[in-house]
């Protein structure tokens, strides 16, 4: 009878080392997880304080209902994305801004040019000027606002 106590509690040990070294495991995974999402956040945070657009110059054609735009990179990073970036335009109505996706049709945005794009082709570099061509569909803008990946943006009066 003693013996089968002395195996029990082996065996309940044994249960609980490792037990404890699974709940030690999960703890420390769960550590190195959570420092490299904050690791990651302090990297997106530190890149949207050094970026910074401007928009420089804006112009209507009325005859195809085209808003251009000039946006200058005036930060101290690349920006790229452009895909997920955000532009708004208001129009006299007073009504909602209205959101434009990357494309080439009306309703949608497209990038004209880059200049001088030498350092590194299709990314906006410091002091790049971007022309970005807008085409609206019903009344003409009377604002723009362009929005980055990061949530840096820029807004002008057309």
């Amino acid at each position: 009878m003693g013996s089968a106590t002395v195996i029990a509690t082996a065996f309940a040990l044994i249960l609980l080392i490792i037990t404890s070294y699974f709940l030690v495991t999960a703890v420390l995974t769960t550590a190195e997880i959570v420092s490299y999402a904050q690791q990651d956040n302090l990297n997106q945070q530190e890149q949207r304080v050094r970026t910074s657009i401007s928009i420089t110059n804006t112009s209507l054609d009325f005859s195809s209902s085209t808003l251009y735009t000039e946006l200058i990179n005036d930060g101290n990073v690349a920006i790229s994305e452009f895909k997920y970036w955000d532009v708004y335009t208001g129009n006299i109505t007073g009504s909602f801004p209205l959101h434009y996706q990357m494309g080439n049709n009306i309703g949608e945005w497209y990038i004209v040019s880059i200049e001088p794009d030498i350092i590194n082709p299709g990314l906006l570099d410091p002091q790049e000027v971007m022309n970005v061509s807008i085409k609206y569909p019903g009344f003409y803008p009377l604002w723009v606002q362009i929005t980055t990946s990061n949530g840096v943006s820029a807004s002008a009066y057309t």
